[in-house]
């Protein structure tokens, strides 16, 4: 029995008080009776929206408002967009070991904004999404435009989960992320100069996409950050 929790909306998960989230869903899913035929028209449409710095605790309305997230925003659309549907999805929290390659690439040229805790644990944000009678994982943060400047420069796609002491990845299932981005985001390692680190770094994953043969479209521009 599915919870009902995993089709409610919450405050970052915001489909009903912001109805263009459903009205986009709906636009996706024209014409594709079958569930798993939406979940692949809406995952496609968040995933191809440029991955970017920015607040933990954005909502899915302000993602697509922006059209560009970080791993949590983006997964509050994927979220929000599917429970629109009533496909049942939740979220999955864990820690990755930091993308050394490609901060270090991102960041080579000033080191006013060097993420010197690129290469420690740091938190991630996907979901899973039921589908055929089981959960099925899936992450929407990196957009394939990244992804191809990322192999054209050399950078690694992988992703590493960090592992506890028994050798095993602690994640975390939630319905919503509501109180935990709101920790997480006051915790947060930039303060002082956030914007201008964010605002730097977000250039330089452009022109990673640039790289990578991405056209004029699927930028992000004028981030903005609390």
């Amino acid at each position: 029995m599915i919870k009902e929790e995993y089709l409610k909306e919450t405050a970052l998960c915001d489909f009903i008080i912001h109805p263009e989230i459903k009205v986009k869903a709906l636009a996706l899913a024209y014409g594709f009776p079958e569930q798993k035929d939406i979940f692949r028209h809406i995952f496609a449409f968040v995933k191809e929206l440029p991955y970017g710095l920015d607040n933990w605790n954005t909502p899915a309305s302000q993602t697509l408002l922006q059209g560009w997230g970080m791993c949590s925003g983006k997964t509050n659309l994927l979220v929000a967009m599917l429970r629109s549907m009533r496909i049942p999805t939740r979220y999955r929290l864990y820690q990755i070991m930091g993308d050394v390659p490609l901060w270090n690439w991102a960041t080579q040229d000033n080191n006013k904004v060097r993420l010197v805790a690129a290469g420690e644990p740091h938190d991630h944000v996907d979901c899973e999404v039921y589908l055929d009678k089981r959960w099925r994982i899936c992450d929407p943060s990196r957009d394939t435009a990244l992804e191809k400047g990322m192999q054209v420069v050399g950078l690694p796609l992988r992703r590493n989960p960090a592992l506890d002491k028994g050798g095993k990845t602690n994640y975390l299932i939630l319905a919503s992320i509501d109180q935990w981005a709101q920790e997480r985001q006051e915790k947060r390692k930039f303060r002082g100069n956030r914007a201008e680190v964010f605002s730097y770094v977000n250039r330089r994953l452009n022109e990673i996409r640039a790289l990578g043969g991405q056209s004029g479209e699927g930028k992000i521009s004028n981030p903005k950050h609390q």
